[in-house]
């Protein structure tokens, strides 16, 4: 499944507003943008461009291609109605305002990039993509969903890191980032095949070169984490596995490596877990895919299934 069709999974949505919004809903749109879902997809994609600069042109500026997006609007005025009538914390209360919310972060994420997107957009500050490259973005987006869906990229469309500098102004920050987002496309070029033990360690490579440059990022350990689901979890049920998996187990076994990455998604995805709403929702729709009810993962390979 496609991340629209993870996200349908938590049911259907409202029927659009019958009105425009009044000013006053657009302020608090506005406002909970800035400050609930701009940290959150910042961080996430490590980029800046959904933040408003006060150098971009009017054309790509996000608060723009917000405002004038009818179907995003609506999504978040209805998602405003109804988190105004959750009057409990009680999760079975919350589900369904839970459920506009993943509406609402996914469309925020790749709707307002891509509306932006054109075949000048891609810009760079020497070795790196400007922090603020749309087009860098998308292709994130582009591999963020190929990963969930557990489809294959044809080509890896992101930036390699430059090679190591001695250079006292090279960023190994910055080159980290790339090497990591770089990797975890090239991981996703490698397909599942028992006709191909070869891609198995080259898949193998590419998880240990991504997990090499976590640099105790929330982000990547989510996706690092997905990318362990989408490894293992056609050779093991995820749930079944993080409840027998023995417990003296090297932690570099296969099911010890899906036992945590489980036990992590699922601690993410809970309403008290992750440290933004954005890694709540990306990490709930991980679970669906690969955890429960595991709609994207093949089970033919397991033994006795």
């Amino acid at each position: 499944m496609k991340i629209d069709e993870l996200v349908a999974l938590g049911g259907a949505l409202p029927p659009p507003p019958s009105s425009p919004p009044s000013p006053k809903t657009v302020e608090e749109i506005v406002r909970l943008y800035f400050e609930v879902y701009v940290p959150g997809l910042t961080m996430f994609f490590e980029t800046s461009w959904y933040d408003l600069k006060s150098d971009q042109p009017t054309a790509v500026n996000p608060l723009r291609i917000l405002r004038e997006n009818t179907p995003v609007v609506n999504l978040f005025t209805s998602f405003l109605h109804t988190i105004t009538d959750v009057k409990t914390t009680n999760p079975a209360d919350m589900m369904y305002s839970g459920h506009l919310e993943s509406c609402l972060v996914w469309a925020l994420a790749r709707t307002l990039p891509f509306a932006s997107l054109s075949s000048s957009s891609r810009q760079t500050t020497g070795p790196f993509p400007a922090d603020n490259d749309v087009a860098e973005l998308c292709n994130r987006l582009f591999v963020f969903e190929t990963l969930l869906s557990g489809e294959t990229l044809q080509s890896n469309p992101l930036s390699p890191p430059p090679p190591p500098s001695g250079d006292k102004n090279f960023n190994q920050v910055r080159a980290n980032e790339l090497d990591f987002w770089y990797h975890l496309a090239q991981y996703i070029l490698q397909a599942h095949s028992p006709a191909s033990p070869a891609g198995a360690g080259a898949r193998e490579h590419c998880l240990a070169r991504i997990r090499s440059v976590l640099d105790g990022r929330e982000n990547r350990d989510v996706l690092y984490s997905i990318a362990v689901l989408r490894e293992y979890a056609p050779q093991f049920d995820a749930t079944l596995n993080e409840q027998t998996v023995p417990a003296h187990l090297d932690e570099m076994d296969p099911r010890s490596k899906l036992a945590v990455a489980t036990r992590f998604i699922r601690d993410e995805a809970a309403s008290t877990g992750g440290t933004t709403n954005v890694v709540r929702r990306f990490a709930d729709l991980a679970y669906r895919a690969f955890v429960r009810p595991a709609v994207n993962v093949d089970v033919s390979g397991r033994r006795g299934e």
